[in-house]
């Protein structure tokens, strides 16, 4: 009896956290960029491919977008795209 109302109970947990996580935050869908102006409007700080990469900048991680547009604005092919310059 106990093993069942544990297992109930660890169902209705699970079950009432999952809308929480799929509606948290508002994502952009990844689509192709022509210029790092462009890409700056929807990431002010630049896409990195991953969290080493993006290293000390504020770039957002996002990898799906990173590959989608690195043949284009990444031209050191350093994992890092159209960061802000700085001075």
């Amino acid at each position: 009896m106990r093993k069942i109302i544990t297992s109930l109970f660890l169902s209705g947990l699970v079950l009432s956290v999952a809308p929480i996580t799929s509606a948290s935050a508002k994502e952009i869908p990844p689509k192709t960029y022509s210029t790092c102006a462009a890409l700056r409007k929807d990431y002010p700080n630049g896409v990195a491919v991953d969290w080493y990469s993006r290293g000390t900048s504020k770039a957002a991680v996002k990898n799906e977008v990173y590959n989608l547009n690195y043949r284009k604005l990444d031209k050191k092919a350093t994992g890092l795209m159209c960061a802000p310059k700085t001075k």
